[in-house]
């Protein structure tokens, strides 16, 4: 029984040691969350002012605005076409399905895409989906792991765009497609599927045109573009490409640190849980122990008590 009650202590204090470190796994994730928010802020507004200046450069008749990527020296004349995809996760666990769902949703994109006799080449931001698809034995492109501070910065996604538009370029792949987690709030998101390459410039055109909520043309009647309109298309189409890439970076943070910190309350609350348990039969142990020793010292003292004789 002692040594029942020692093991149950034993036990607690290991559980104790497991709290201390999901409480601080959890405090970062909300440092980490908060963080990523606030980037996510600015990343909306700086995207939605990219997107207002490459809709009123797509108004001008040149090779980009028919919604396709036209370089040259590019022959398109293979019909089987090879497809980038930039599937996005995190470096570590502990975020529920946050990645397994994410790469489930890869699977059945790469399934799909087979199915109508297209190569898929694979972009792994994030360790887990870099060991993944290794794993898998996809053919990996580029990798990419996130800074040990969780702050993803612009000029990470520009060099992630430089290498995309490198093997763009190169034609690594003809049709570029990125898969993330998108936040809609806290504990709560959403896989997306966009098309990165070529660029849908008329879903820009026709976005910023609902949010600006009016009818009228875009382009002002005393512009002076002093910039020829194909190098400002050209810009432009590699800025907003940058900026969407940042734009899943950072609501892919926010959404995993949100999963992981809902993960840690849920390990916490199943972690007390135990505890009161545990605790309940370790006083039970103790009061059987103590109603053992005081019926031990009863026994004991009735034993020791002189024999009298009683005559009759």
């Amino acid at each position: 029984m002692t040594q029942a009650a020692g093991e149950i202590q034993n036990r607690l204090q290991s559980l104790e040691d497991i709290r201390h470190l999901l409480r601080s796994i959890r405090a970062m994730s909300a440092i980490r969350w908060r963080r990523a928010r606030m980037r996510l802020r600015s990343a909306q507004q700086y995207a939605s002012a990219v997107d207002r200046q490459l809709a009123l450069a797509v108004t001008f008749p040149t090779a980009l605005t028919g919604g396709a990527r036209h370089l040259p020296g590019r022959d398109f004349s293979d019909v089987r076409r090879s497809v980038g995809l930039i599937a996005l996760t995190s470096d570590q666990g502990l975020c529920g399905t946050f990645n397994m769902g994410l790469v489930a949703h890869a699977m059945d994109f790469i399934k799909r895409e087979r199915a109508n006799g297209k190569e898929v080449k694979i972009i792994a931001l994030g360790e887990y989906g870099e060991r993944f698809f290794r794993r898998a034995d996809l053919d990996l492109l580029y990798t990419q792991r996130f800074p040990l501070t969780y702050a993803v910065s612009f000029v990470e996604a520009r060099s992630i765009v430089a290498t995309v538009k490198r093997l763009y370029e190169t034609q690594a792949f003809n049709t570029l497609y990125l898969i993330y987690n998108q936040f809609v709030s806290f504990g709560h998101y959403q896989r997306v599927e966009i098309r990165l390459l070529p660029p849908d410039l008329k879903a820009v055109w026709c976005n910023v045109r609902e949010s600006s909520g009016r009818d009228c043309t875009l382009i002002p009647e005393d512009l002076i573009l002093g910039t020829p309109p194909q190098d400002l298309q050209e810009f432009l189409l590699w800025e907003h490409l940058a900026v969407q890439v940042y734009l899943a970076l950072t609501e892919s943070m926010v959404s995993e640190q949100g999963a992981r910190l809902q993960t840690m309350d849920a390990a916490i609350t199943n972690l007390d849980d135990r505890v009161n348990k545990l605790q309940l039969q370790y006083h039970a142990i103790r009061q059987e122990s103590i109603t053992q020793e005081v019926l031990e010292v009863q026994s004991n003292v009735q034993g020791k008590l002189p024999y009298r004789t009683v005559g009759v």
